[in-house]
Parts: structure tokens; sequence; C-alpha cells
């Protein structure tokens, strides 16, 4: 029998909550639920379900507790019951993430990751979140990072694109061009 990724398993666990969701005309409450969910990944009732241990009823049962807690719609609490029975709750952190990816692509939106020195503004938030929508010519979701190693400027990263605008990376072109490399 041929081993099946843990990525692959988690697209398609993915997928099928994506799809039920969308049928149900559940998809943007998912996607919250989802979100939530993926906030709260590290409460100890989660990390209890994935000893093997556990009789199944008593998963559910917990899995009950957490949805009712979180305020989980059906379609998730359906879905995490599901996980519980296929003993892949320890996937479940990947399969978020991918529904994530899905939900982004299918209502044409990039997650782009900035990196600065320093926390941006508002101000310069919104100017780049309107510049780069501009570019692209799709809405965005923007994970800011700070890092202090790139010492000035932005790394914008979205999809396989990055854009090093930092005074790092300058240098660091400076120096291959000074030796002779670039």
């Amino acid at each position: 029998m041929k081993k099946v990724s843990k990525i692959t398993i988690a697209k398609n666990y993915a997928q099928a909550l994506y799809e039920a969701a969308s049928t149900g005309g559940l998809l943007k409450e998912t996607f919250q639920d989802c979100q939530k969910l993926a906030d709260n990944l590290n409460i100890s009732e989660l990390k209890v379900l994935n000893n093997p241990a556990w009789r199944a009823t008593e998963k559910n049962e917990i899995i009950q507790k957490i949805a009712y807690a979180l305020e989980l719609s059906r379609p998730v609490s359906n879905f995490l019951e599901l996980m519980a029975q296929n003993h892949r709750l320890n996937n479940l952190k990947n399969t978020l993430e991918q529904f994530k990816h899905i939900y982004y692509k299918e209502n044409n939106i990039c997650e782009i990751n900035v990196e600065s020195v320093q926390r941006l503004t508002k101000e310069q938030e919104k100017k780049l979140q309107q510049a780069l929508e501009k570019i692209l010519e799709q809405k965005i979701i923007v994970n800011y990072n700070i890092n202090p190693d790139i010492l000035g400027g932005l790394v914008v990263q979205y999809g396989s694109v990055r854009i090093d605008d930092s005074l790092s990376g300058k240098l660091s072109r400076l120096e291959q061009i000074m030796k002779g490399k670039a």
C-alpha cells in the first residue's frame, strides 16, 4: 500500500470541509470557525484527543464540549468528529492551514507576509495594502512580522515571489557584486 503524505491528507480533509460548508451556505462562518479553532489548537482537550487510548465516544464528548465552548458551526464540529474517528487529529493544524489556502484561492484572496524592523504605522500599513492590492489586482491579507535582522526596509513575500528591499538584502547584493559573483 502506498503511503500518503500528511499534506495530501490535510488537503483532502480541507477540500471536503470546504465543499460541505459551501454546499450548506456556511462558508464564511466555517472559515471564521477554522480560524478560531487554529487559534485554540493548544488547548489541552485537543492535545488529549490524539491519545489512542481514548474511546471514540469519549473523544466525541470532548469534541462536543470544545465545539460548544468555541461556538463552532455544525460543519466544523462534524469535521472534528470525523477527524477523530479516523485518527487524524494529529494532522489538524495542517488541515486548518490547507482549508485557509483553499478558501483564499477560491475567494481570490492573496496572503502576503511582510517583514520589517519595527511595526509599521496604521497609515503605512494602509498604503502598503492599497499598493499591493493595485499591483496584484486582488484582495490581500497581510501578515506582519518584526525581524530586526533585516536592519531596515521591507521584505514582502507571496506565493513563490519574494521582494527583498531590506537593508541587509541590499548589503548582501552589494557584497556579491564586489566579490564579482553577481
